[in-house]
């Protein structure tokens, strides 16, 4: 039997990673490829959302992909070569938090080495943010660019030639990388039959991610007010690195998925109905940041602004 191509997707919190696993599934014919989303916290928009998209999605998630559910990860992979007919690509989107080299580590158990092989790790590289995070956050992110393959230097539409020229040089000289805006990338890239193996080069990450960010999930019945719900995001402190989730506002008759990162927020139509709480939203924030409390009394007011 053909082994299965594996591609790793990684990148920070809210560097693009989904949009780019949303490009790839439309491109790819049904049957040949499977996803498996992972993410930190007890909600998984992620793969909610690439569910709009395909069938093919599998749902990691109250735990990093590279730690605690990895042993899912294990049984999960397993599950998919057993699949007939026999799947061509396997996509693992990591959780923003992940450090994708344990991921590949995985993939040479003994039971997996004879079924797949890794194609390549993707790393997206938020143009806006990189340079900003330190410590411990400069040292994840630095680790998961490490791993890399292929860089995509994602949002560089958002800043300026010189400081996009000043990221991509602090990127290192490893790995090719590519200056992209909402992830778009060519199919010759993105899909490509790489011959040779991915490469790995291992950086240490100290610390653990309960020691590095905390999350928390809020969820109300009763829709935001649009104009308050916009202005309030625009006040999120920089310790919340994520916000993302489904949102029914008022004045209108269907759901949006929000998503926000840096100073940008930005709202997109749902394709399906929402059928749970009229507002989820999960926060991923430095751990320790004592934010939870206000953000929610505030966040409050927007059910109540109109």
């Amino acid at each position: 039997m053909a082994s299965i191509a594996v591609t790793v997707v990684a990148g920070f919190l809210g560097a693009g990673k989904t949009t780019l696993l949303n490009r790839l599934v439309r491109r790819v014919e049904a049957g040949r490829l499977a996803v498996i989303v992972n993410d930190f916290g007890e909600l998984n928009i992620d793969a909610a959302i690439i569910a709009e998209v395909t069938d093919a999605v599998y749902n990691l998630q109250n735990g990093c992909i590279c730690c605690t559910v990895q042993e899912d990860l294990l049984a999960q992979l397993v599950s998919l070569t057993q699949l007939t007919p026999r799947l061509e690509r396997i996509v693992i989107e990591c959780s923003g938090v992940s450090d994708p080299q344990r991921i590949v580590q995985t993939l040479g158990y003994p039971q997996l080495r004879a079924q797949l092989h890794l194609d390549a790790v993707i790393t997206l590289v938020d143009a806006t943010c990189y340079s900003a995070l330190k410590g411990e956050f400069a040292r994840l992110s630095r680790a998961q660019v490490a791993c890399a393959d292929l860089l995509l230097l994602n949002k560089s539409d958002l800043v300026s030639p010189s400081e996009l020229e000043s990221v991509r040089n602090s990127l290192g000289g490893r790995a090719r990388v590519i200056s992209t805006v909402q992830a778009e990338l060519p199919d010759a890239l993105l899909l490509a039959d790489r011959a040779e193996p991915a490469s790995l080069k291992m950086l240490p990450v100290s610390a653990s991610h309960d020691q590095l960010f905390e999350s928390w999930v809020w969820q109300s019945q009763q829709r935001l007010e649009p104009t308050a719900f916009r202005a309030w995001l625009t006040r999120l402190p920089a310790d919340v690195f994520r916000l993302k989730g489904l949102v029914l506002l008022q004045g209108t008759g269907h759901p949006y998925w929000v998503h926000h990162v840096g100073a940008r927020s930005q709202f997109s139509p749902a394709a399906s109905k929402n059928d749970g709480p009229a507002a989820q939203l999960v926060f991923i924030a430095k751990h320790g940041c004592n934010l939870r409390e206000t953000l929610e009394e505030t966040l409050a007011v927007c059910l109540t602004a109109a």
